[in-house]
């Protein structure tokens, strides 16, 4: 799709006999109506994103159930274990070849600067100067014709080899599509070694391969950009992250060095590499002495690795130069293009006065972070480095959406097995900020669309982002007690409030439920301080023959089993649960356990979910919170409600975490929450579920602090997007979504 609709969007024009596709015309024409074009294009290209994000949730899922099965049996079946990565390691590259299979056989999309490139090497093959002119100094040339008119005359900026490479190119092939295709040859061949770089250096820095993998190579960002774009990034990047793989070892760090310089002699980026392999070796020396030569050493032979680049291949230091006196693309995406742009409107400065002074100062900012990054050293080299090439990347002068691969490639080696949720939105957008041809073709849109249709179209690749349709399992059968109330109770740091939580628990259940119910408080604990003590003690006390409570139960998440935050937390304690019913309450006593009570009655009434609610007649609206609390967490429920207008859309207060249900209802699978708010995810995943509300009065914290921050709003907004994407059955996948990040 993505490909088909970039070609009728005008990427290509019909080729000659025996061509795929052929050059696209300038201005720029496309061969079929834009609007559906584009839509093809965007839809294409968000269902791989989809595929892609669930492609990682099932690796993700089978890694963690590898690792725990290595963790508990012996060192044999760790190898297993093992050669399950390496098998998953070959399926994703299998996978990824596949999707790439389109991307190699079509035009260039996303941007012509390959055809650029094509002409560059015509240049340089021969003669002429590619560093003191434009590709116009060819004249009539048919490899002009499909270049974008911003670098007629634009010198080369890139590094001798590539040049270089760039001629071979153009003396081995006989027109511009065979020159594309044959760049595309190069890109794929860097994409491999990085590939091979990013899987070893996981793997060395105990993070998980597979994903790794997933990340980088299966990304849509390097599949539209480098395979399909064939931009040098991905030559630049073969010899970068094959340096840093190869220069975290010491015995090899000289030469993980030298690729690291050849790299930036194809592109200049990569020689942020060098600083960051060798400032740790320089000082590692043991006297000021012996760093001082460390440092001489670490600057001279990059030095000459550039020199001989240079003198090899005959263009000496004029790339140097010719970078220097670059005139900046005027990008869209560039911090400082449209920071300064708005200081324009404001101001009525001058604009390229102050995008004089922008641009220079943004790469200034940026060589400072790396300075900093590299000189403190309290990051693993290839997550530094990452950082600092995207950092890079993003203050550049004429950022470009492939420039994020800088960095991209290495974070993912360096956080495989993370959630990485804004790495997954940066690659989404990145593959998605471009048109199939250029900036150009927006104006085109512009002029022959209108306003009105333009909206229509993005309101439907909209739905297809969020297919309102949600996939549905059938619920496993488990034995429960249905005489026992299950009351689970996610604490962090809440000591003071365990024992008056308890007993106001057994309190109102010994005045207002009778028969034979009882119950059992679950404590899922994520804390650091001695709340795990005194649940413990609690705990031991409550299996004593004196003791006329309810039964205390500890479940305590050390560091590393802590997945889900609060909603990981009772999910944990929906699975460890043994009554037919289950009642979650915070643990800040702010939620009246005297509810408690009405909600079991309503379960046993014979309604599937319960939900204590601040916002239906009798509840306490926004009692308790500040104005600005109070205003966020109704604009967070009717986000929630738009979201999910039938599942969450039926309860006033989905943000209750206050509420009850019964087990043999709930599937657990379908559980995977992030953050506080595990209601939502109970509601979208379980619309066959009865539902009601009853009201509560939310009161004022007696001890302890607020859990509630900037960052559990962005993880909460970040969640909910997952949980949209997840659970949809269009394009989801599988039937019943996997949980990404078990307990250990």
């Amino acid at each position: 799709m993505t490909v088909i609709g970039g070609i009728l969007a005008g990427a290509s024009t019909r080729g000659s006999d025996g061509q795929l596709w052929g050059l696209p015309q300038i201005p720029v024409q496309p061969s079929a109506n834009l609007v559906v074009a584009l839509s093809m294009f965007y839809g294409g290209m968000i269902l791989l994103i989809r595929v892609w994000v669930n492609l990682r949730r099932h690796v993700l899922t089978m890694s963690t159930e590898s690792s725990q099965r290595a963790e508990s049996t012996n060192s044999q079946e760790h190898n297993t274990s093992q050669m399950q990565v390496r098998r998953q390691a070959t399926t994703i590259g299998v996978v990824a070849s596949v999707w790439a299979i389109p991307f190699l056989l079509g035009p260039p999309l996303g941007s012509r600067d390959v055809y650029a490139y094509a002409a560059q090497g015509r240049m340089a093959e021969v003669g002429i100067d590619v560093y003191l002119n434009g590709p116009g100094a060819l004249g009539a040339d048919p490899v002009l014709d499909a270049m974008d008119p911003i670098y007629l005359h634009a010198p080369v900026v890139y590094g001798p080899v590539f040049v270089t490479l760039s001629s071979l190119v153009s003396s081995l092939t006989s027109g511009p599509v065979a020159s594309v295709l044959t760049f595309r040859l190069f890109a794929v061949i860097g994409l491999v070694v990085a590939a091979i770089g990013v899987f070893d250096i996981a793997k060395g820095l105990g993070r998980n391969p597979a994903d790794a993998l997933v990340l980088s190579v299966a990304n849509p960002v390097i599949l539209l950009h480098l395979v399909s774009g064939a931009h040098n990034e991905a030559i630049m990047l073969g010899f970068l992250i094959a340096g840093v793989a190869l220069g975290r070892r010491a015995r090899w760090r000289w030469l993980g060095i030298a690729l690291c310089a050849l790299g930036a002699v194809i592109k200049i980026p990569a020689i942020l590499g060098v600083g960051f392999l060798a400032w740790p070796w320089v000082i590692e020396g043991l006297t000021p002495g012996k760093k001082a030569l460390r440092l001489a050493a670490s600057i001279v032979g990059p030095a000459i690795v550039l020199a001989l680049a240079g003198y090899l291949t005959g263009w000496g230091w004029g790339w140097i130069g010719s970078m220097r006196s670059a005139n900046p693309v005027d990008a869209y995406l560039s911090i400082t293009r449209v920071l300064g742009g708005a200081l324009h409107l404001v101001s009525g400065f001058e604009l390229e006065t102050i995008l004089g002074i922008a641009r220079p100062l943004g790469l200034i900012v940026a060589s400072l972070i790396a300075g900093y990054l590299i000189l403190a050293g309290r990051h693993p080299v290839p997550l530094g480095l990452g950082w600092s090439l995207l950092i890079f990347a993003i203050m550049h002068p004429t950022t470009q959406p492939w420039y994020l691969t800088w960095g991209l490639l290495l974070m993912a080696a360096s956080s495989g097995g993370a959630r990485n949720r804004a790495f997954v939105v940066l690659s989404a957008f990145a593959a998605v900020a471009v048109l199939p041809i250029g900036p150009q073709l927006g104006l085109v849109l512009l002029a022959d669309t209108t306003s009105v249709v333009i909206a229509l179209a993005m309101a439907g690749l909209v739905v297809l982002t969020l297919s309102p349709s949600l996939a549905e399992g059938v619920i496993p059968q488990r034995s429960v007690d249905p005489d026992l109330v299950s009351v689970i109770v996610p604490t962090r740091n809440e000591a003071p409030n365990i024992e008056p939580l308890v007993r106001r628990v057994g309190d109102s259940f010994a005045d207002a439920v009778g028969g034979n119910t009882r119950i059992e408080i679950i404590f899922v604990d994520d804390s650091d301080d001695e709340t795990a003590q005194v649940i413990q003690e609690l705990a031991d006390r409550s299996t004593l023959r004196d003791w006329n409570g309810p039964l205390v139960r500890l479940s305590h998440r050390t560091q590393g089993g802590r997945w889900g935050g609060l909603g990981g937390a009772v999910v944990d304690g929906f699975s460890v649960a043994r009554g037919g019913i289950a009642i979650v309450i915070d643990g800040d006593l702010q939620h009246p356990p005297e509810r408690i009570p009405a909600l079991v009655s309503e379960i046993r009434s014979g309604v599937d979910l319960v939900v204590a609610s601040r916002r239906v007649e009798g509840g306490s609206g926004g009692h308790g919170l500040t104005v600005v609390r109070d205003w966020i967490s109704r604009w967070a429920a009717n986000l929630s409600r738009m979201l999910f207008p039938k599942r969450v859309g039926r309860i006033a207060d989905p943000l209750s975490g206050y509420f009850g249900i019964r087990l043999d209802r709930l599937d657990v699978s379908r559980l995977h929450p992030d953050g506080f708010k595990i209601l939502i995810e109970v509601l979208a995943t379980h619309a066959e579920l009865s539902t009601l509300e009853i009201p509560f009065g939310f009161e004022d914290r007696a001890e302890g602090e607020s859990k509630a921050s900037f960052g559990q709003g962005l993880r909460f907004l970040s969640h909910l997007i997952d949980l949209r994407l997840r659970c949809s059955r269009p394009w989801a996948g599988s039937v019943g979504p996997q949980r990404v990040f078990p307990s250990s």
